[in-house]
């Protein structure tokens, strides 16, 4: 029987600023109702929502909430700072971490206007925790290395113990195991030192996810229990989860079975109080791990389909196709080795396309962020210098003044100067315009990288569902129509019933038909294998053979393809063009010529449909014709339209090879 794991090591991170202070609650909520709406009341709110945020943490948000407004109000900056720091470890709790970046990025600002050391290391490490959940941990581990030297100065134990624990987390993510073990231990240490519970459950349940990943789950075990004790003495209840889950997780891979249950049922109940949809997909996941190793198939499967609807509920896809790797075990285990093949092919669906969007997004991302920052200094640097320029003119002009009125008796000389300076002046201005072009020029090819990084994002969303509909839920139709076809040769019907039957059939031979059409439009599979030219003859005869109106198709001179993202933006402006002929135009013919000619590439499409007045589109706000341009000018191409009403309509696209 294959081993099974829940597929996530769970750990914390913990904010810089300020430390989490445990108070008794009747104390603090007798000291509010006795404050004034003063910098003190912004305190109390702060120190009433840590007491909320690991068991309850929309009231936790509430009363953060209600700090910022009172610190805005009185001009309080150091309460805004607060607000920040404390909202964002709740929202990193809650799975929100862009929210959370945007709001740590915020702080950073604030706190450098401020000046104050202790906040700007805080929120500094605060933005490091956000790129931490966000999976970018070399931006991670940058921040808190600019962290390390502001605390060591200030001789902050406490930071400093939060610093390497993060680090110690980062670098085992990034597999520099080494490191990992150094910055964890380290924040072990430090947190004993300081006699910080909290701190300390959070770097044990750090060090021990590092512990794990190198194989040693004894030392793991060891840290993890001792997380465990210390939240229940602090009423953690969020660290509870998330130490009882990796315990769960150290047991599993000991092949140690047996206690399981209890931890997964411990981290369900903990997970529904604290509103943790991600944690009970994987408790849910654990009970069928559970029953699958104690040969229950049914309980398993039960418990792997509540994971599946929970994973599904708030669309996490990693743990969708996990739970289809269970099912797909537990049908095995039951000998239903059919299931066991859907469940198998919809699991490695998930996991290729997890790997290609995080690939894509990765590339495109770091792509996209070297250009935008390239493109920016280039245009600040130009900026600069066009500043410089019209301030060496407002000089020479002050210049010119001091010297004609002090030298108004040598009209000579005086005429002179005015003479250069209005050459210079020329001059300047004429250099001016020149930057301001250059900085156009730059501003549209931004546009230009903008909408080459949407229209690729498009083709490869299309070419993705096409693949999916047509090997997916395609392949799927094509299987139940296999079986009741089969089951067509087994079973007496009588006449009414083998007439339904045979309906049946034929609308799921349509729906099949249908899907494929769909399937194919999205992404034509001979677009991708023989080029523009065979795609458009292929996609006109089905257009003709519809009846809406029929085409004429030419190909002249491409017997040899061009690029494929030509090829693709074309064929996508050709089938728009066509889809409008048909919506408004009227026609009963069409042609449709694509030539390759002296190093360009020429689509002409003209209707003998009811034309058009061209200085309409000027005025058009339907997205076809926006979208037409938008991928002409991305290829450098021209758009020439011809139309007179009641005439007809011809267009000719020209693009470069």
């Amino acid at each position: 029987m294959r081993l099974l794991l829940i597929g996530m090591v769970m750990a914390c991170t913990c904010r810089l600023l300020p430390a989490q202070e445990l108070y008794d609650l009747d104390s603090l909520q007798m000291a509010f109702a006795q404050s004034q709406p003063d910098t003190n009341r912004v305190k109390l709110f702060i120190q009433l929502g840590q007491q909320y945020e690991n068991n309850q943490p929309d009231t936790a948000i509430w009363f953060y909430e209600q700090a910022l407004k009172l610190s805005e109000q009185l001009g309080y900056t150091r309460g805004i700072i607060s607000y920040y720091t404390n909202v964002t470890y709740v929202y990193n709790m809650k799975g929100r971490y862009d929210t959370s970046l945007v709001l740590n990025l915020r702080s950073v600002e604030i706190a450098k206007q401020l000046g104050d050391p202790e906040r700007i290391a805080a929120c500094i490490g605060n933005v490091g925790a956000s790129y931490m959940y966000l999976e970018q941990y070399e931006k991670a581990i940058d921040q808190y290395l600019q962290v390390i030297p502001i605390i060591e100065k200030l001789n902050d134990k406490y930071k400093l113990c939060i610093v390497s624990d993060n680090l110690g987390l980062l670098y085992q993510k990034i597999l520099q195991y080494d490191k990992a073990l150094q910055y964890g231990e380290q924040s072990v240490k430090l947190a004993r030192e300081i006699n910080r519970p909290l701190a300390l459950i959070n770097s044990l349940i750090n060090l021990a996810v590092t512990y794990n990943s190198l194989g040693m789950m004894k030392k793991a075990i060891e840290q993890l229990e001792e997380a465990s004790v210390l939240c229940r003495k602090a009423n953690h209840q969020y660290g509870l989860l998330v130490a009882t889950l990796n315990l769960a997780d150290a047991h599993i891979k000991m092949a140690n079975f047996a206690p399981l249950k209890g931890f997964f049922e411990e981290a369900l109940k903990l997970s529904e109080q604290l509103g943790e949809p991600e944690s009970h997909a994987i408790a849910l996941r654990g009970m069928a791990i559970y029953y699958f190793n104690h040969n229950q198939p049914k309980e398993a499967e039960r418990f792997a389909n509540l994971s599946l609807q929970e994973a599904q509920q708030n669309n996490m896809l990693s743990h969708i196709g996990k739970a289809y790797t269970v099912l797909a075990e537990v049908s095995i285990l039951k000998r239903d080795f059919r299931m066991n093949s859907v469940y198998s092919f919809k699991s490695d669906s998930i996991r290729n396309v997890l790997v290609n969007e995080s690939v894509v997004r990765n590339v495109q991302s770091l792509e996209a962020l070297y250009e935008s920052e390239r493109k920016a200094q280039q245009i600040k640097d130009l900026q600069q210098e066009s500043e410089i320029k019209d301030l060496q003119l407002s000089r020479g002009r002050l210049v010119n003044y001091i010297l004609g009125g002090s030298l108004f008796s040598l009209l000579l000389i005086a005429l002179f100067a005015g003479r250069t300076y209005l050459q210079k002046k020329k001059l300047l201005e004429k250099e001016n315009q020149i930057q301001q072009a250059r900085i156009l020029q730059l501003e549209s090819e931004k546009q230009l990288m903008a909408s080459e990084a949407i229209i690729k994002g498009q083709e490869e969303e299309r070419g993705r569902l096409a693949k999916d509909l047509h090997d997916g839920l395609g392949g799927l139709l094509s299987g139940v129509k296999f079986t009741l076809t089969n089951m067509k040769s087994n079973v007496v019907l009588d006449a009414n019933s083998a007439l339904l039957f045979e309906r049946s059939l034929d609308m799921l031979d349509n729906s099949i038909t249908e899907l494929r059409r769909v399937a194919h439009n999205m992404m034509p599979e001979v677009l991708v294998k023989f080029g523009l030219a065979e795609a458009l003859k292929s996609y006109c005869q089905s257009v003709s053979e519809s009846g809406v109106f029929q085409i004429n198709f030419q190909a002249i001179g491409m017997e040899n393809r061009i690029e494929s993202n030509k090829e693709i933006i074309l064929y996508r402006v050709v089938q728009e063009l066509l889809n409008n002929i048909g919506k408004h135009a009227k026609a009963t013919e069409v042609l449709v010529q694509v030539a390759r000619q002296n190093g360009e590439i020429i689509v002409t499409v003209e209707d003998n449909g009811s034309g058009f007045d061209v200085a309409s589109l000027q005025q058009a706000k339907g997205s076809g014709w926006t979208s037409i341009r938008s991928r002409i000018d991305y290829l450098k191409g021209k758009v020439d339209i011809q139309s007179v009403p009641g005439q007809g309509t011809s267009i000719n696209l020209t693009v470069p090879v």
